[in-house]
């Protein structure tokens, strides 16, 4: 996968705001916040009251924070800005008498002392999450290889269809992870319902009939309801369901067109259809990386979304070489076509 799973803390958005510039803007303004109020507060005040001890303990909020999103660093970052300020530098000098100094001294150590629980405390929290997050993705990747073995006699179709997808994203300009990681597990479980359908169907050599099509044509169906049980699938399984979906409307299952697809199912169909021409299949030879971007092309406005196919064509066939690479796949040809493979981009390399 061009690795978008994992760093939870990277999902996370800040009124609206995602990315660890908007997490570091948030605690420096929490901290300056805090340190403005004391300094702000006339001195006689916060004396009698206590207000002042009471604002000064507003530093665990972004201690406690820094921890949460940036384990140790930022814990120890945050509580220097705590210790600093409660040493005198901001809100009062340092008290004169001996009991409130040792209170005071207290009072950072006990920062001191939460920002190191709570950032081992979140370590092993990110490192459990990560744990779970990796043997979900090693699993999903597993079933995947699974399915392909079983009807492609290969493992990595559906690893590289969905490293295609995330590819092509990018040049679409989708920077939100939590949409690129949906993206690809869609991608990954886009055949996932062909476990429903029967190999005589499935591995049928030769043309299907049409009671056979709309056997075939169930899997979309089938693989959207395995998945939508499964929370954190729920949205890959709108692509799993709309793969087949033509943004002229005569796809299939719902005869769904144009944005009424859903932007990863679009995105999707056009790598879909990409690999299946480039590729060696049983009923067809490998084309080249140019003749697949031509049947995209005539496709566009049919097919295809024509923004994704514009996309498609401004990304270098480099990139997809290496792709291909990476999932232990030789890439076709860039220019030079085996005339043996077929070129119609509804052919069945598709279905």
């Amino acid at each position: 996968m061009a690795r978008v799973m994992g760093d939870p803390a990277q999902r996370e958005t800040i009124f609206g705001f995602s990315g660890v510039a908007a997490k570091i803007a948030a605690v420096a303004i929490l901290l300056l916040s805090v340190s403005l109020l004391l300094s702000a507060l006339p001195e006689e005040y916060g004396t009698s009251s206590g207000v002042r001890d009471l604002i000064r303990k507003l530093y665990f909020l972004p201690i406690l924070l820094s921890a949460s999103w940036f384990a140790a660093r930022g814990a120890a970052a945050a509580t220097v800005v705590a210790t600093v300020a409660c040493l005198g530098i901001f809100g009062g000098s340092w008290p004169a008498d001996p009991s409130m100094q040792a209170a005071r001294m207290g009072e950072t150590g006990v920062f001191w002392l939460v920002g190191a629980l709570s950032a081992s405390f979140f370590e092993q929290q990110i490192k459990h999450f990560l744990e779970v997050e990796t043997a979900n993705e090693n699993t999903l990747i597993a079933l995947a290889s699974a399915l392909d073995m079983r009807e492609h006699s290969t493992g990595v179709h559906s690893q590289r269809v969905a490293d295609y997808t995330i590819r092509l994203a990018g040049e679409m300009k989708i920077r939100d992870r939590s949409l690129l990681e949906i993206l690809w597990k869609g991608g990954l479980l886009h055949d996932v319902g062909k476990i429903g359908i029967p190999d005589s169907v499935l591995l049928k050599s030769g043309p299907l009939t049409e009671e056979e099509w709309e056997i075939m044509r169930r899997h979309p169906e089938i693989g959207c309801s395995m998945l939508r049980r499964i929370s954190f699938l729920r949205e890959p399984s709108e692509i799993v369901l709309c793969h087949h979906e033509r943004f002229d409307g005569s796809g299939y299952p719902r005869g769904f067109a144009g944005k009424a697809i859903p932007l990863g199912a679009r995105i999707f169909a056009a790598v879909d259809v990409y690999d299946a021409l480039t590729t060696v299949r049983v009923y067809h030879g490998a084309a080249s990386h140019a003749e697949g971007v031509s049947a995209l092309r005539r496709g566009a406005g049919s097919h295809f979304d024509p923004d994704v196919v514009a996309a498609f064509e401004r990304i270098p066939y480099e990139d997809w070489a290496a792709i291909a690479r990476k999932n232990a796949t030789s890439p076709g040809p860039e220019t030079a076509w085996d005339q043996t493979a077929s070129m119609d981009p509804a052919a069945p390399s598709a279905i």
